[in-house]
């Protein structure tokens, strides 16, 4: 039962993102013309302010309580930000298309930064309540017997909705001036800043660059250019590529700032090369690399940002 409810929660997540996410959209309707395989998503990344009841702990234990398990941590130097991620349950030896994407979780080491930036934040992330977990754990016991409406609106209140107010366009500035994605944050909350599509499981493209032929040159989306179009290669275990992020106005009390709401990613993920025929999950490299995630995520930054 916990699988169905993993699955809803994670079709709520991917709705919203793309209704926000015009790139992802185009996407979608170009792969629909031309391939014959459903899309097979690989993770969604979720950011938190750092509080105390907020944070990559507090996202951990909400989505533990739905089945997901973690499997690894990394770290982002330049960004102050710590990022870990999670699989649901038994993922390893299922049928590798059948399992949902992991969960990429983080926030942000706000004891190294400077006093400013840390009384922004705390005086934001302070109005965010706790997240009541018993009652979380009641609303899955309801959503196991059919009724997941208490179970989706906690979801949807932690997750898709900004726990704090917005600030003021001087305090954005300031942050945004210190650290780009800290801000991002500050606006947007821990909506899903991304999902990735697993590129290898589509049978019309050979590798990463086949398919940026498809979707730069043939639909002229254009592509981030951080640490070059392709991150990482098989040496590394996986390739990642991403969109590059459309600004949007977005109105605060004291005037308009231009933020990206979103971005999509595409991954490459190889299979472990004593396996000539992967069929499991676990026959392909699951992990995430630091140093190419750092430059993905800059997707989300607007250049010249005002």
């Amino acid at each position: 039962m916990l699988q169905q409810i993993r699955r809803h929660i994670l079709d709520m997540l991917w709705q919203y993102y793309c209704q926000s996410t015009p790139s992802m959209q185009r996407i979608l309707s170009h792969l629909a013309e031309t391939e014959s395989q459903p899309i097979v998503l690989d993770h969604v990344a979720l950011i938190d302010l750092p509080g105390p009841a907020t944070g990559i702990h507090s996202l951990r234990e909400l989505f533990s309580l739905i089945g997901f398990r973690e499997q690894g941590t990394g770290y982002l130097p330049d960004k102050q930000n710590d990022f870990l991620w999670m699989v649901e349950e038994a993922a390893h030896t299922k049928p590798v298309k059948s399992v949902l994407p992991q969960i990429v979780v983080a926030d942000f080491r706000l004891e190294d930064m400077p006093k400013p930036i840390r009384t922004i934040i705390q005086k934001y992330a302070s109005h965010a309540t706790p997240i009541p977990f018993g009652a979380v754990k009641h609303a899955i016991k309801q959503a196991a017997l059919g009724d997941k409406q208490a179970l989706m609106t906690h979801f949807n209140c932690y997750l898709l909705e900004r726990r704090w107010p917005l600030p003021s366009r001087f305090e954005w500035e300031v942050v945004n001036e210190y650290n780009q994605l800290l801000a991002w944050v500050l606006i947007y909350g821990c909506r899903p800043n991304h999902f990735a599509i697993s590129i290898h499981h589509l049978t019309s493209f050979s590798d990463l660059n086949h398919f940026h032929q498809f979707i730069e040159a043939k639909h002229n989306i254009a592509l981030s250019e951080e640490g070059g179009k392709i991150k990482g290669g098989s040496a590394h275990g996986i390739a990642q590529s991403s969109t590059a992020g459309i600004p949007q106005h977005v109105a605060l009390e004291d005037g308009d700032i231009m933020l990206t709401t979103g971005f999509a990613e595409f991954v490459w993920r190889y299979p472990h090369q004593t396996l000539a025929n992967p069929l499991q999950w676990g026959d392909y490299f699951t992990g995430f690399v630091a140093t190419q995630a750092n430059h993905v995520i800059e997707s989300l930054y607007v250049q010249d940002a005002n």
